[in-house]
């Protein structure tokens, strides 16, 4: 049995879906440590597989996550498209969707100290600002010609 990590598998399926078998044989060959032929045929099994229709969408989500990652929305969409079937206004509705999931998941994993330090950072550059001590300086004249006015009038 071989030992390959979820990422590889990914990448794997990714260059069989490009009908570039040569290149997930030689990723699943570096990641799992195993000879070419039990590679290879690790490779059969995945491709047949991939050949099916999708039981799972976790995966497809997955496959499509790996694409998305290497920038290449349109490799995506055409990925989605070919293995459900569906037209290409569905599959380029879906991929969106999955990528605006994908960058709130990620801004929900901020940490707290970093918001805080985003906002320590603007209040420090807003006190700072020169619009700040323009205002700040035209309140100063005005009390000062306010005062002046009504000590000269007594």
């Amino acid at each position: 049995m071989i030992n390959v990590s979820p990422e590889a598998k990914q990448k794997a399926l990714l260059f069989l879906s490009r009908n570039q078998k040569v290149a997930a044989v030689k990723v699943v060959k570096d990641h799992s440590g195993c000879g070419l032929k039990e590679a290879k045929d690790y490779v059969d099994a995945l491709e047949e597989g991939v050949n099916q229709p999708v039981n799972n969408l976790a995966d497809l989500d997955a496959a499509l996550l790996v694409i998305l990652s290497q920038g290449n929305k349109l490799n995506a969409i055409k990925h989605y498209k070919d293995v459900t079937g569906l037209g290409l206004a569905e599959s380029k509705d879906y991929i969106e969707k999955l990528m605006q999931f994908k960058v709130s998941g990620n801004m929900m994993q901020q940490s707290r100290d970093t918001d805080i330090k985003n906002i320590t950072a603007n209040a420090t550059n807003n006190q700072n600002s020169p619009k700040n001590f323009l205002i700040k300086l035209l309140i100063i004249i005005l009390i000062a010609a306010a005062l002046a006015y009504f000590l000269v009038k007594i």
